[in-house]
């Protein structure tokens, strides 16, 4: 068998064995136009009668060469009418992204690039979608991720699968690829900034692995290869351990991540950090770093009310018996003053606030605290919104006799963190309405009340 044979046939039986594809899979390649995307476009045209499969190419210029990049696209569409298949594209300005994401260029392109390939698929009808990785690309992103830290889940490799992202050719070598490429004289682009060891990808590419390889281990991808099989099959079995106490100590509820502490001490010590690990990928999509994991750790032994600033303004606050976690959003609190009369609607927060009078029959009750009524007449001076201070009373509904609003609170179950923001409406100084959960009894309405004000929350 000559050598051309040997190299397609490797990659048949990688899909064979790792059941990539099946009958009348619609297959939408990730075309960059560079070797291993059109090596991977040539295999799966050449056997796609053999898998009974349809193909469509999707393209991305990342607006970072220039002219280059404009090259890479029209490249891209001229083999795509080569091939007889269906051509998409997008554009993304992705050093902008990178600035605005506080990521580097490498991961915000990524991002992207999957972003866009996920959303041409479902949009166009794609069941798969695959991309040409190889085996070099393998060894590079173990190493990447071995050197930050990432843990067990980083050291797992490329995955042949995952979702529906396949990649055909991960077990062929970057010389297998363009050995084929030179004696099948097919064309590819070359992207000058991979020759740059600039970004970190490329340092490891062009100024490491070449010096493992000629002074250590010439077959140095294989064996990372093997050894990230190993390590994803062990990370596999602590990822279902994970999962289930992922299951059992947490709780997910409008963007919060609630983990019991006490639930989390009983576990084995050494999953903890994995569980960590998983729950910010599961719910907020985030690869944390060692360091991450660390600080999460020793919250739990921290005192109530502490709080970290982990990564992409995730925050993450100590309760009594459990660690919240939560994304920081915007206008979410208020840092001045709002002066309000009867009459007004004005935004406070994410939230608007409206003080209407309304008539006693257009009352309407719905047990809910983020609408209540109070009597008019007992408003006398100037309404204001801020947020509570520390010693502060009120008389909660229904009480005679006054209450701390910290003690209140606590009562409520608010967690120090949300506590710290609270709201109050006041009218010369006293407590009106714990915004969103009690009115002070002193303006509830009475037999009496003939004028009604509606507050109310939106």
């Amino acid at each position: 068998m000559d050598k051309k044979k040997t190299i397609e046939q490797k990659v048949v039986k990688f899909i064979l064995d790792k059941k990539l594809i099946s009958r009348k899979d619609r297959i939408l390649i990730a075309l960059s136009g560079g070797p291993d995307s059109v090596f991977l476009l040539e295999i799966l045209n050449k056997y796609k009668k053999r898998f009974d499969i349809r193909l469509g190419a999707f393209h991305l210029d990342h607006n970072l060469r220039g002219k280059a990049s404009q090259g890479d696209k029209e490249f891209c569409e001229a083999l795509a009418v080569k091939y007889r298949i269906p051509f998409f594209s997008s554009s993304k300005k992705v050093m902008l992204y990178a600035k605005k994401n506080k990521m580097s260029i490498e991961e915000a392109g990524r991002e992207l690039r999957y972003k866009e390939l996920i959303r041409t698929a479902k949009q166009k009808g794609y069941s798969k979608i695959a991309t040409g990785h190889n085996l070099d690309d393998n060894a590079e992103t173990m190493l990447l991720n071995f050197i930050k830290g990432t843990g067990l889940n980083g050291l797992s490799g490329i995955f042949e699968i995952r979702d529906n992202i396949i990649r055909p050719i991960l077990p062929l070598s970057k010389k297998e690829i363009l050995d084929y490429l030179h004696n099948n004289k097919l064309d590819y682009r070359i992207d000058s900034s991979n020759l740059k060891s600039d970004y970190q990808r490329n340092f490891l590419r062009n100024e490491i692995i070449p010096l493992i390889r000629q002074k250590l281990n010439p077959r140095f991808d294989n064996a990372v290869l093997k050894t990230s099989g190993i390590i994803r099959n062990i990370s596999s079995f602590i990822n279902e351990e994970v999962e289930k106490h992922l299951n059992d100590s947490t709780i997910y509820k409008n963007g919060r991540l609630i983990i019991n502490c006490e639930n989390l001490k009983t576990q084995n010590e050494n999953l903890i950090g994995s569980f960590f690990q998983n729950a910010l990928k599961k719910y907020f999509s985030i690869e944390p770093e060692q360091k991450n994991i660390t600080d999460l750790k020793n919250l739990l032994g921290k005192q109530t009310g502490r709080k970290i600033n982990l990564i992409e303004e995730i925050t993450v606050v100590k309760e009594r018996n459990s660690i919240i976690i939560f994304k920081e959003k915007p206008g979410e609190s208020i840092d001045e003053n709002i002066h309000l009369k009867i009459g007004d609607k004005k935004k406070i927060g994410n939230s608007v606030i409206s003080i209407s009078k309304v008539n006693r029959s257009q009352i309407n009750y719905r047990n809910s605290p983020k609408k209540e009524y109070v009597d008019a007449e007992k408003i006398n001076g100037s309404l204001l919104v801020r947020k509570w201070e520390t010693g502060e009373r009120f008389h909660p509904l229904g009480m005679k006799q006054s209450k701390k609003v910290s003690d209140f609170l606590n009562e409520q179950k608010i967690p120090s963190h949300t506590k710290k923001k609270q709201l109050v409406l006041t009218e010369s100084g006293k407590i009106v309405w714990i915004i969103g959960i009690r009115i002070d009894n002193r303006y509830a309405l009475t037999e009496k009340t003939s004028k009604v004000v509606e507050l109310c929350l939106n």
